[in-house]
């Protein structure tokens, strides 16, 4: 199945979702899944359904990595019976712009406010922040780079002027290398660096609201 999967350059984490769904299947009967049939497979998402507890989204997921097991591996087509319901939707809540400032000027570390700041104000996922890099900040056309982000894909996002304004602070105090929010963790260590101390008076924006007034652009960080 390994190969298959790689034959197809599907994503790690398709590839371990499709594997744990035949290993799934595999040890609740105990058997080969060559020899568990289509009804089988639908008592088993019921389980997962009824019993488990499982999200009928989840119970999809797993009836979707079976398909590929069954078709690419197997070379045989299942027919199962499992639709998936419609989902609520839900209005999300929204937060006051104090609501957000307050969240954001919380971590009295100056780094760990910084990501905070930078995922909102770029609209990044948690993947995508630990990965910029202090090069992918291009203050000449106030873009941000995302490197592999959904989908394994590259993109640019804004930039504002007050987030450009306190990276460069930041990048002046706590001068990262490699990565822009490098990972302190070293195990049974403790790492201590100029970004991993608090920094309570070295908050410029959380001192006051008023926008923090960036440098002008030079087209580099």
């Amino acid at each position: 199945m390994i190969r298959a999967l790689d034959l197809r350059n599907l994503s790690n984490h398709t590839q371990r979702s499709y594997l744990a769904a035949v290993t799934g299947l595999a040890k609740h009967y105990r058997q080969s899944p060559e020899k568990i049939t289509a009804t089988m497979i639908e008592d088993y998402l019921l389980y997962l359904k009824n019993e488990k507890k499982n999200a009928p989204a989840t119970c999809c997921n797993i009836l979707t990595g079976l398909r590929f097991f069954y078709a690419h591996v197997l070379g045989k087509k299942i027919s199962v019976d499992f639709h998936l319901t419609k989902k609520l939707r839900k209005l999300p809540t929204v937060l006051t712009k104090e609501q957000i400032w307050k969240m954001i000027c919380a971590p009295s570390n100056l780094k760990h406010r910084l990501i905070l700041m930078t995922t909102y104000a770029a609209g990044l996922r948690a993947g995508e922040v630990i990965r910029l890099k202090p090069i992918h900040i291009d203050s000449e056309r106030m873009l941000i780079k995302v490197v592999k982000g959904k989908g394994q894909k590259d993109r640019y996002t804004m930039l504002s002027a007050k987030l450009l304004g306190e990276l460069r602070f930041y990048y002046k105090k706590c001068l990262p290398k490699t990565y822009l929010f490098p990972s302190t963790y070293k195990k049974n260590t403790s790492a201590d660096g100029p970004c991993e101390a608090d920094h309570h008076h070295d908050l410029p924006a959380c001192e006051s609201r008023n926008p923090v007034k960036s440098p002008q652009s030079t087209g580099s960080y």
